[in-house]
C-alpha cells in the first residue's frame, strides 16, 4: 500500500490546470525490496503517477510551468516514488529531487542495459520449464514477466518466438496437444498457443469433476445393494434354523412311519400306499 502525500491546493494557484497534482490518493503497490521483478514493480509505479497527473515529471520541464511549481510538483512525484521502496531501498535515492532523475537512478541499479542482463534474462526465458504442480495460470504469469523484463531492456521477441518458446517449456505430458497445435500450420500466433493451454486445463479439471461424480454415484448404488441380498440371507439362516430343530433317526427307526425294527425300503405302510395309488401311463 502506498499513501501518497497530499498537496496543499493553495499552493497550486499558480500551477495551470493541466499540471495540477491528484491528492488523498491510495494505490496498491507492492514495496520493491530489491529482489522482486523490477519491470512489473515499474509499471505499477508508472501506473501510479499517471493516476496522480504526475507522470509528466519523468520528462523536462513544460515551457509555461515556473521553475517553483515544477520544483513543488518533482518533490510531490519523487515522495511517491520512494513510498513504493522498502526502508532499506530508500537510502541510495534519498537525495534526488528530480523525478526523472530518481527514475533513471532506479533503472540504472535494478534494470541496467548491459550485455551481461540481456544473456541473463535470455538463458532465463529459454531454459524455462513448467512446473509440476504448477496452474497453466501461473505459468503464463511468470512467462509474461521475463518478456516484459527483455522489454524493459530494449529486447523484442517476435509474435511466433514467443509462442514457441511457450510450447517448448512444456512437459511430454502435452506432445499431443503441441502437435495437434502445430499440425498443418506455417504460422503460430502466441494469443492462440496461450488460449489453447488454459482451455485445455479447463477441460482436464472437468473431466476429473465428473470422474469422480461418476465414482461417487456407483460408490452409493454399490451401498444399496447388499440390501437386496438380505432377505434370501435371513432365509438361508432360517431354513438351516428350521433342519437344526428336526430330530434324527435313530438306527432301526423307519423313515416314512418313524417305527422301529425295520427301514423305510420294508415299510409295510408305504408298500401299502403304493398298492393303493393309481398307475399312469405316460406317452
Amino acid at each position: 500500500m502506498a499513501d501518497i502525500p497530499e498537496e496543499r491546493s493553495a499552493g497550486n494557484a499558480s500551477i495551470p490546470s493541466q499540471y495540477i497534482p491528484i491528492s488523498s490518493t491510495k494505490f496498491e503497490v507492492e514495496k520493491f525490496d530489491g529482489k522482486g521483478n523490477f519491470g512489473m514493480w515499474k509499471c505499477e509505479v508508472m501506473d501510479m503517477l499517471v493516476q496522480m497527473n504526475l507522470d509528466f515529471t519523468l520528462e523536462d520541464k513544460p515551457e509555461d510551468l515556473d521553475d517553483k511549481s515544477w520544483e513543488r510538483i518533482n518533490r510531490l512525484a519523487c515522495s511517491s516514488i520512494r513510498l513504493c521502496l522498502v526502508k532499506d531501498q530508500k537510502y541510495a535515492f534519498s537525495e534526488q529531487n528530480s523525478a526523472k532523475e530518481l527514475w533513471q537512478a532506479l533503472e540504472d541499479k535494478f534494470m541496467k542495459k548491459s550485455i551481461e542482463n540481456h544473456l541473463y534474462l535470455k538463458k532465463r526465458i529459454f531454459r524455462f520449464q513448467h512446473k509440476k504442480g504448477t496452474s497453466m495460470n501461473e505459468h503464463l504469469n511468470d512467462f509474461n514477466k521475463m518478456i516484459t523484463d527483455l522489454k524493459n531492456l530494449d529486447v523484442e521477441i517476435d509474435d511466433e518466438d514467443k509462442a514457441l518458446l511457450l510450447l517448448n517449456s512444456l512437459p511430454d505430458t502435452y506432445e499431443h496437444l503441441v502437435t495437434t497445435l502445430l499440425y498443418g500450420k506455417e504460422k503460430i500466433k502466441f494469443i492462440d498457443v496461450s488460449n489453447a493451454l488454459v482451455n485445455n486445463e479447463y477441460r482436464k479439471k472437468d473431466q476429473i469433476v465428473h470422474k469422480e461424480s461418476m465414482s461417487e454415484a456407483l460408490t452409493v448404488r454399490g451401498r444399496t445393494n447388499p440390501r437386496r441380498f438380505r432377505g434370501r440371507g435371513r432365509s438361508r439362516s432360517k431354513s438351516r434354523g428350521e433342519s437344526s430343530n428336526r430330530r434324527y433317526l435313530a438306527k432301526d427307526e423307519c423313515a416314512f412311519c418313524h417305527k422301529k425294527r425295520h427301514w423305510k425300503k420294508d415299510c409295510p405302510i408305504k408298500g401299502n400306499k403304493e398298492k393303493d395309488e393309481p398307475t399312469v401311463n405316460v406317452a
